[in-house]
C-alpha cells in the first residue's frame, strides 16, 4: 500500500512539474518541417528536455517586435503558468526596410515580458544567434569575422538592458554562437548555415538561417549555458 501511495505521489509530482518552453521570435527559432534543410534552434531544444516537458513554437520568420505585436494575444493564450518563454528578436529589427529603433524595441520587449509574467510564466530573453562570420570568397573566408554581428550585438544589448531592468534571465546567444563558430573553423561553421541555397530562382549565400545540424549545435550551447549558470529554466532539461 505504501509503495502504491509513493508511486502515486511521484506521478502527481512529475505532472505538477511538467512545463513547456514557449518560443517567441524570428525564423531562427520558427518551426521547420523534416523535409527542409532549414533548422530551428528552438525546436532543437526538444532533444534535451526532460520527460513531460515540451516546446510550443510561436516564432514566425521575418518577424520584428513590431510585427509580432498585432498577433501577440494569440501567442499569449498558448502560455501557461509555470512555462518558460524564450524571446529572441534583433535580426529583422535591424533591417533597413523593417527598422525598429531602440525605444520601440525596448518598450515592446518589456510589454512581452510583463505579459508573460502576468500569466505566471518566466521570460528568458536572448540576443540573436550569430551570423556564420565567413564570406563566400576571398580573404574573409580564412578567419572568423565578427563585424557581421555588429547589429545583432547592438540589439542584443537592447535586449539585455530590458532583462537587467526587469531582473530576468538573459542568454547571450550572439556571443555563445560566435565563439563556437570561431573555434570550429570556416568549413564546420558554414555547415551550420544554409549557405548555397536557391530562393525565388536566385542562388544565395545564406549565413543567417541555420541548418538542422547548426540548430542542434546552437541549442546545445543554450542548454549548456543555462545549466552552467544554474538558471531556473535549466530544470526543464535532462
Amino acid at each position: 500500500m505504501k509503495k502504491i501511495i509513493a508511486l502515486s505521489f511521484a506521478v502527481v509530482s512529475m505532472a505538477a512539474s511538467a512545463a513547456n518552453i514557449v518560443l517567441v521570435g524570428d525564423s531562427t527559432l520558427a518551426p521547420r518541417s523534416a523535409s527542409v534543410r532549414n533548422g530551428s534552434w528552438g525546436d532543437a531544444l526538444k532533444e534535451s528536455l526532460a520527460p513531460s516537458n515540451g516546446v510550443v513554437n510561436c516564432a514566425v520568420g521575418g518577424r520584428t517586435v513590431r510585427t509580432t505585436l498585432p498577433g501577440w494575444e494569440k501567442s499569449l493564450k498558448k502560455i501557461s503558468s509555470g512555462d518558460f518563454v524564450i524571446i529572441q528578436f534583433g535580426i529583422n529589427d535591424a533591417a533597413k526596410n523593417k527598422l525598429v529603433e531602440e525605444k520601440e524595441f525596448k518598450d515592446t520587449l518589456t510589454k512581452f515580458a510583463d505579459d508573460v509574467i502576468a500569466k505566471g510564466a518566466t521570460p528568458v530573453i536572448c540576443s540573436p544567434i550569430s551570423s556564420a562570420g565567413y564570406g563566400k570568397n576571398g580573404k574573409p573566408d580564412d578567419k572568423f569575422n565578427d563585424k557581421h554581428n555588429a547589429s545583432r550585438r547592438k540589439y542584443g544589448d537592447f535586449a539585455k538592458a530590458v532583462a537587467d531592468e526587469k531582473k530576468l534571465a538573459f542568454v547571450d546567444m550572439t556571443s555563445l554562437t560566435s565563439a563556437e563558430l570561431a573555434k570550429i573553423g570556416r568549413e564546420a561553421a558554414l555547415e551550420c548555415y544554409l549557405c548555397a541555397t536557391t530562393r525565388d530562382g536566385k542562388e544565395m549565400f545564406d549565413t543567417t538561417h541555420p541548418t538542422k545540424a547548426g540548430a542542434k549545435r546552437f541549442a546545445g550551447l543554450f542548454v549548456a549555458d543555462v545549466k552552467a549558470r544554474k538558471l531556473p529554466v535549466a530544470k526543464l532539461f535532462k
